[in-house]
């Protein structure tokens, strides 16, 4: 009874549904930042497969040479989505309820 006898005599704010949301600078999604982190991190690794596969002309070294380098694609793939990346933030909040 005191507690809804002081509610109604002062404005009282619930902040406790706040949402605060980070998304990646530069891009429209996280989904789009992963996509651009792996496509730099296998530039390298395609201009070495063209590479290698100018330098032989069998089939078999051909395909061994393609699976080594999809398993490399695939562990670039694993390190960019375990890769853990922290920031630091301050939130300033300003709220005086007797002004409004």
């Amino acid at each position: 009874m005191v507690k809804a006898q002081v509610e109604s005599q002062i404005k009282v704010r619930d902040l406790s549904a706040a949402k605060i949301t980070i998304a990646p600078a530069g891009h429209s999604s996280w989904s789009e930042a992963r996509t651009d982190l792996v496509s730099e991190r296998k530039t390298k690794l395609r201009a070495e497969l063209e590479a290698e596969l100018g330098a032989t002309s069998d089939e078999t070294a051909i395909e061994e040479i393609r699976k080594t380098f999809n398993a490399k694609e695939r562990a670039i793939e694993t390190d960019v989505d375990n890769t853990v990346y922290t920031f630091s933030a301050t939130l300033d909040i300003d709220y005086n309820f007797l002004s409004k």
